[in-house]
């Protein structure tokens, strides 16, 4: 079975000045992980930021997310507006026979497709809780 690697959307907490992988588990506590285990709950206060990175890339001239990576592949979300573009390229999987094509449902349309296919990879942070202010002035 191939290792399945997520990539988008990640939630990070800075908690006493490191760094952690996180997810919202509580109204108002996060839980922390150390090592991909569940480490620690803590209060939503306490965090001195939380966030969302997404990342992003352009396959087919249009932009999708990235969600995981397996196998020199990438797993790509599209969620398009009236769904016709992607409608009329996952009619014609032959046209791209490298990639495997999925629709979710009329809007929602995901490819599996190889990592060079791929370009202009970046990610995009947005912050939950805005970062704490420092005292340094």
């Amino acid at each position: 079975m191939p290792e399945v690697r997520r990539v988008s959307p990640a939630e990070r907490a800075v908690y006493q000045g490191e760094t952690y992988a996180a997810a919202e588990r509580a109204p108002d506590h996060v839980q922390l992980y150390r090592d991909g285990a569940p480490w620690q709950l803590v209060p939503i206060t306490d965090l001195d930021e939380w966030y969302t990175v997404r990342t992003w890339g352009t396959f087919l001239e249009h932009e999708f997310e990235v969600v995981d990576e397996r196998d020199g592949r990438y797993s790509l979300f599209f969620m398009a507006g009236d769904g016709q573009w992607a409608a009329r390229v996952w009619a014609e999987p032959e046209a791209h026979p490298d990639v495997d094509f999925q629709q979710q449902d009329r809007y929602t349309f995901i490819a599996l497709a190889p990592k060079d296919r791929v370009t202009g990879i970046r990610e995009v942070r947005t912050d939950i809780l805005e970062p704490k202010e420092t005292d340094e002035s």
